[in-house]
């Protein structure tokens, strides 16, 4: 409905002919307000998505944009190739709708899901039902603030290797 509706809102391109939709704006949009009217108590029903089903955030996709791309990179969750780190190094922007940019934000979308699917499985593994509380909307919400926090300094990983932080990618875009 939303995307039907508001054109700024249709974060799509097209990649060998069929149609690539990232609607990141859109899906901000409902997982904002899920998030501000969520109820005190879990057990109630959410004010804004009531019903059996609830609200179904888990079916929204992590929200393509600039800045999880780069922490999935330096957890060595996204691999970029030499290419486009010179790009990112050098504060070369990316053009919107180039290859690089829609590679990026969709490998992202990806890797995001397969963090969700690792998370769920290990809540299986321990005998416990993950669906209701494991989100790729939360895990971008973690992402996204971690790697601010890195990138400023005030945080680091711990435990595992890494790859240095690099420079977001820098597109000038209606989208993000």
């Amino acid at each position: 409905m939303v995307v039907d509706n508001f054109p700024a809102y249709r974060d799509e391109f097209t990649v060998d002919e069929k149609k690539v939709c990232l609607w990141k704006r859109a899906q901000i949009l409902v997982a904002e307000v899920w998030a501000a009217f969520y109820p005190a108590n879990p057990a109630s029903p959410h004010p804004i998505f009531p019903g059996v089903r609830g609200p179904r955030i888990q079916q929204l996709t992590m929200f393509a944009d600039y800045r999880v791309p780069q922490i999935l990179h330096h957890l060595r969750i996204l691999d970029y190739p030499p290419s486009l780190l010179e790009t990112l190094r050098a504060g070369t922007p990316v053009q919107s709708g180039a290859p690089e940019e829609i590679s990026l934000r969709a490998a992202s979308i990806v890797a995001v899901e397969r963090v969700k699917q690792e998370i769920l499985r290990l809540f299986e593994e321990a005998g416990q039902c993950g669906e209701d509380v494991v989100s790729s909307v939360l895990i971008d919400f973690y992402l996204w603030d971690l790697a601010k926090k890195i990138e400023n300094g005030e945080d680091r990983i711990e435990g595992m290797q890494t790859a240095e932080i690099v420079p977001i990618h820098r597109t000038r875009s209606v989208w993000y």
